[in-house]
């Protein structure tokens, strides 16, 4: 009995002993870690006074727009051109020279279209005269319409001058007649060294009072500028033209145009016009078009401004007081603000929201 009775003990202390440490496995197994009550302290900024703002830089082309000025009418071949693109010409002025001959411009609207020689009557023989009086080979008062021996005088004292053979003939083609003068001009690209020279064709157009400018975008570009707004040209000696964007269309090959005016609506180049070249080529200049005005203020980084439900705009005291703001510039992560003054700490949102 004795011997029974001690392996009874020994299977329940067993057991008991089994029982205790399924209790502590269980304690260990299903108690929660203990945590720190204290959270991460929230990162502060200091509110400071700053200048936000954003430009971005584009090339812009000046392009001028042409009126036919002259027409041709001397037949050979083009020896020489004495008109550079762009250049102004008055009465007298040699264009170029046809078979060394040269052709000279004179302001009228009938185009040569006959030799005139002693004898001749018509609109332009005062054509004629008046480049004669112009030039100071025909004296004062007598402009008519006649072709008499004064204008005879006048036209072989100017073909001395001008290195004509003198004979008092005024050939066809040694005069082109402009409807205005003076005027910027450029020549047609057939008046060229060794070239025929064109007749009956515009050998020389006039240049409008001011360039187009304007600023090509591909639709990659098209979303970091606006369609409206300041913007400022470099052009020519450095000059700094201040205008705005008055116009821009989307082109047929999907490219946006914009187009460049002075803020009075006038032309961008104001009275420096005359410096832009008429070589397109030569009239690339450089663009800054105005993003994002320049706003000066107390400004925070963009991760301090939060909205609530009615879309108003607050930031963050260090002890979560809300502080509501206006926001009057905001680029490049950093905004500047009406509500808040320099010095102020605020939360950062990324710090709130951990």
């Amino acid at each position: 009995m004795k011997s029974g009775t001690r392996a009874t003990a020994a299977w329940i202390g067993a057991v008991v002993l089994a029982a205790g440490l399924g209790a502590w496995a269980g304690r260990a197994t299903f108690t929660p870690p203990s945590t720190d009550a204290t959270l991460a302290a929230p990162v502060l900024h200091t509110v400071t006074e700053e200048t936000v703002g954003r430009v971005q830089e584009f090339p812009v082309s000046a392009t001028w727009s042409t009126t036919p000025l002259v027409v041709g009418a001397a037949s050979g071949t083009v020896t020489s051109v004495k008109v550079k693109p762009g250049a102004t010409v008055d009465a007298g002025d040699v264009l170029y020279t046809v078979d060394l001959r040269p052709t000279v411009v004179a302001q009228g609207a009938i185009p040569a279209f006959r030799e005139l020689a002693s004898g001749a009557r018509g609109a332009d023989v005062r054509q004629l005269e008046t480049m004669l009086d112009a030039t100071g080979h025909l004296a004062a008062g007598r402009v008519d319409d006649v072709f008499d021996a004064a204008t005879t005088a006048a036209v072989r004292a100017w073909q001395k001058a001008a290195g004509y053979p003198v004979d008092g003939v005024v050939h066809l083609g040694d005069v082109a007649f402009a409807k205005s003068l003076p005027t910027r001009v450029v020549l047609d690209k057939e008046v060229r060294v060794g070239w025929p020279a064109p007749t009956g064709a515009s050998v020389a157009s006039a240049l409008t009072e001011a360039p187009t400018f304007t600023i090509r975008l591909t639709a990659d570009q098209q979303d970091l500028v606006p369609t409206s707004g300041a913007v400022t040209v470099t052009g020519p000696k450095d000059a700094q033209w201040k205008g705005v964007i008055a116009g821009s269309k989307i082109t047929d090959q999907g490219e946006l145009l914009l187009t460049l005016e002075a803020a009075d609506g006038g032309p961008l180049c104001g009275k420096a016009c005359a410096d832009v070249p008429a070589d397109q080529d030569a009239a690339i200049y450089s663009a800054k078009i105005v993003v994002v005005p320049e706003e000066t203020g107390p400004a925070v980084p963009a991760a301090a401004l939060q909205s609530d439900a009615s879309g108003s705009t607050f930031v963050e005291a260090p002890d979560g007081t809300r502080m509501p703001v206006t926001v009057r510039a905001q680029s490049r992560g950093l905004a500047v603000v009406d509500g808040v003054a320099a010095g102020t700490q605020v939360r950062l949102v990324a710090s709130a929201s951990s």
